[in-house]
């Protein structure tokens, strides 16, 4: 079902609609319907443009991380548990050493900063995988170990595959340490939704926002030229908006 899931979401993508159209466009050429065919070319166009320009990439991003900047450390409350999302793995490469991290690996670097400033005496990190990779959850322990975090400050769910698994999974093993106030961490995108899902369980949680990626400055290159990097920040806040849809339709949140 998981895989399904994920296979039936790239439907919602930019780049899989584009194509998906521009390949019913040639379909309806080859029996003759021009019109149609054009309508769907251009659509197929636009489906593919706009979110590789920086102002498609920007409209759909914004929405979701203007509503959780960042807080340095000295801005948050104490609280129990400190709970790192999964997400910041890409899986393992073919010829490293192990899981490569992407461009959410902050969340693990903010996570060791708010435990070395007292924030919280316990990491809690939530994460599972399909076989044979391991855990993310095991993933980030190593790291953080790395860092100097003990390993006795760290709390491992490696079960779940979902953001709604990510809540109620750790919320279970926050219950039975007597944990309730949570710092939760995860990238700004992703946090209006795993807010939500982590407040459903009856936790009190500050949200601790990291990996922002609206970029602060113009960059060099004009932001009408469609660039992979605007289609990719797209297709995570289409992802995003989605999943936020999916689960509120469905009485998650």
């Amino acid at each position: 079902m998981f895989t399904l899931t994920k296979i039936l979401s790239l439907l919602v993508y930019p780049l899989s609609l584009g194509v998906l159209v521009l390949a019913l466009s040639i379909a309806a050429a080859s029996v003759g319907r021009r019109g149609l065919s054009w309508l769907l070319a251009i659509g197929a166009f636009g489906l593919l443009y706009v979110p590789s320009t920086e102002f498609g990439a920007n409209a759909l991003m914004d929405g979701l991380e203007g509503r959780h900047p960042a807080f340095s450390p000295e801005e948050l409350p104490n609280a129990d548990a400190i709970v790192v999302l999964g997400g910041a793995t890409s899986g393992n490469s073919r010829y490293g050493r192990g899981a490569n991290y992407n461009e959410a690996v902050d969340r693990l670097l903010v996570a060791a900063e708010l435990y070395f400033a007292g924030k919280a005496p316990v990491i809690l990190l939530s994460g599972g995988a399909l076989p044979p990779e391991r855990t993310e959850a095991e993933v980030m322990a190593d790291t953080l170990k790395a860092l100097r975090v003990p390993e006795n400050a760290l709390l491992l769910e490696t079960a779940s595959l979902t953001t709604a698994d990510n809540a109620v999974l750790s919320a279970e093993l926050l219950a039975r340490a007597g944990h309730r106030h949570i710092l939760l961490v995860t990238s700004g995108l992703h946090m209006r939704r795993a807010l939500a899902l982590f407040q459903a369980q009856n936790l009190q949680v500050t949200a601790v926002a990291t990996d922002h990626q609206i970029p602060r400055y113009p960059s060099a290159v004009p932001g009408w030229l469609p660039q992979a990097d605007h289609m990719a920040r797209s297709t995570r806040a289409i992802h995003e908006w989605v999943g936020y849809w999916v689960y509120d339709i469905s009485g998650k949140l």
